[in-house]
């Protein structure tokens, strides 16, 4: 989507019930799936402060699963008969499931990084022995076994199953950046620009913060990592930019200049603040 149309509290909080229920349900997977998209910038960021704006939300749900060498055709058997038990079906595409929750489809994407296939291809990692489970072959996706936090999350389960908390592992905020920026190179939509500056933004210490606990992860000297922060301050480097101008355009009103000018502000200084302090801890 190319503004701020079609997200709204309901649709955000059907993906977090439908995610509450996943993760209640598949068993030992829960330890090898990483929220990643939309979604994360919930818990990412945490409590807000009064002066913050919640943020936008997400119409899917995207996770990042990781890859084990010697898993067995059973492992991703599990899963997929996890996934159907939870009223999920498969699409044509065997990275995404679906089912309708208060008459809405939600959309859980599975995501990996694989050298089996190319990038933006759909790897199907025991194809030809019965198991139907894919994910999208994403660079970056792998880094989320290295950085990531994890919460307890409450909610209301799906199917009148009551309340129920799950621990949910989630996208440090060095990979949740990796990540967005790739996608936004790959893809220029505007939501991803949003995501980005937003996350950083509203972290605890703001900009600053989010830098220097990015600079503390064990994977922020990877060569991936760097060239990703690299390309992350080229899109950003100043007003004129794609970078800012897709934030401003996904939350402001094009007839209003001064909101326009505000928001690309915004998008500049956050992402300055943020690789300068991730450099100079790092």
């Amino acid at each position: 989507m190319k503004d701020r149309l079609g997200y709204t509290d309901e649709t955000t909080r059907r993906c977090e019930r439908a995610l509450i229920t996943l993760i209640g349900n598949i068993g030992p997977w829960s330890k090898r799936i990483y929220l990643a998209g939309g979604l994360a910038p919930l818990y990412i960021v945490g409590p807000l402060s009064d002066a913050a704006s919640p943020h936008i939300g997400t119409t899917d749900v995207d996770m990042v699963i990781g890859l084990m060498i010697d898993d067995a055709v059973e492992t991703y058997s599990t899963l997929q008969a996890n996934l159907k038990k939870t009223g999920f079906k498969q699409t044509q595409l065997s990275y995404q499931w679906e089912r309708e929750v208060d008459g809405v489809n939600v959309l859980v994407e599975f995501m990996c990084e694989t050298d089996q296939v190319e990038p933006g291809s759909i790897h199907r990692p025991k194809q030809g022995t019965g198991s139907k489970v894919g994910a999208f072959n994403v660079p970056g996706a792998q880094l989320a076994v290295r950085d990531f936090t994890v919460h307890q999350v409450a909610g209301k389960r799906l199917d009148e199953g009551g309340l129920s908390t799950v621990e949910l592992q989630v996208v440090g905020v060095l990979t949740f950046t990796v990540l967005k920026i790739l996608a936004f190179q790959d893809r220029q939509e505007n939501k991803d620009a949003y995501d980005l500056v937003y996350t950083l933004l509203n972290y605890p210490g703001g900009p600053a913060g989010a830098g220097r606990v990015a600079a503390d992860t064990e994977i922020a000297s990877l060569p991936q990592v760097v060239n990703a922060l690299d390309l992350l301050q080229r899109r950003f480097e100043t007003t004129d930019h794609d970078g800012p101008v897709a934030h401003a355009t996904f939350l402001g009103d094009p007839q209003d200049t001064d909101a326009d000018d505000r928001l690309r502000n915004e998008a500049v200084f956050t992402i300055r603040q943020f690789l300068e302090a991730f450099r100079s801890s790092h």
